[in-house]
């Protein structure tokens, strides 16, 4: 379906949806060989991955503190109010989320500056040390690397006027973080799998329709699991040393970079989404 112009759509605001549409549909030929090549040097990497003394402990240990962590996370994460002030220091008046969608993306991106740097800051002066410390210190590594990219996109998802304490928006925010460490490991892969990258209207329903199916609890845990199991491969990989070219700038840095890279358009996507309306964007 092609996109409707909805005649209040500004002029910054209509490039963001041709740069979102461009982010959606990169060139095919470069995508395939990127994605035919990572799959090939992952299933090496892999493999070795799993004869490393202690994964298995690694893997049980990491996931059962993902499972804490996003316990806690739901009672709090991202202050509404914090975000709400920060749009007021720039001044921009708005009393509640909903009022975020009034604004025009513009005074939204404004607000957001530096919010990318700030996380990837974090998350790789965090992971700089794990190495030396071998499987022991990759728990607590990559549960502070979540926590820290949970905390990124409910950052990015306040600031553009959703509801962090919806459990819908924190399964989505999830579904994320899953989806970017299933992709490649290039900093130019910033695409992520059709389930969260159809039109996010979509994508929410999917995961209302998972969350009626197995529960909200089964949901999360089970992409927990996964999102567990997939980044202590990659980061037990930088052990291996036919990974040098693969993770080369470090699994925090490459993985965060992703995560804010993918937030950046989605959420700004959901935003026009919900100030226009679907007919607005590219289907």
């Amino acid at each position: 379906m092609e996109s409707t112009i909805h005649p209040d759509i500004s002029a910054y605001e209509r490039q963001a949806i041709a740069e979102i549409a461009e982010w959606r549909n990169p060139s095919e030929s470069w995508f395939s060989q990127a994605s035919r090549k990572a799959s090939q040097a992952w299933g090496v990497v892999t493999e070795q991955v799993h004869k490393i003394p202690g994964v298995d402990w690694a893997m049980e240990n990491v996931i059962s503190g993902l499972l804490e962590l996003t316990n806690e996370i739901t009672q709090d994460s991202v202050w509404t109010e914090a975000v709400l002030k920060d749009f007021g220091k720039q001044g921009i008046e708005v009393a509640r989320l909903e009022d975020i969608h009034q604004l025009d993306l513009e005074q939204v991106d404004m607000v957001m500056t530096g919010l990318d740097k700030k996380y990837i800051g974090l998350a790789s002066a965090e992971g700089a040390a794990t190495g030396a410390a071998g499987a022991a210190g990759i728990v607590p590594d990559l549960v502070a690397l979540v926590a820290l990219n949970l905390r990124a996109a409910g950052e990015m998802a306040t600031y553009c006027g959703f509801d962090m304490s919806d459990p819908q928006e924190r399964l989505y925010a999830l579904q994320v973080l899953d989806e970017v460490a299933n992709s490649g490991n290039s900093t130019r892969d910033v695409t992520i799998a059709p389930a969260v990258r159809t039109a996010s209207r979509v994508a929410r329903k999917q995961s209302t329709d998972f969350i009626e199916q197995v529960g909200l609890g089964n949901a999360v845990e089970g992409l927990i699991r996964r999102l567990g199991i997939n980044l202590t491969e990659k980061k037990l990989a930088q052990m291996v040393p036919v990974t040098g070219a693969l993770l080369g700038g470090g699994l925090n840095y490459l993985y965060t970079s992703k995560v804010c890279t993918t937030c950046h358009y989605l959420y700004r996507e959901r935003f026009l989404e919900a100030k226009y309306g679907p007919s607005a964007l590219p289907s």
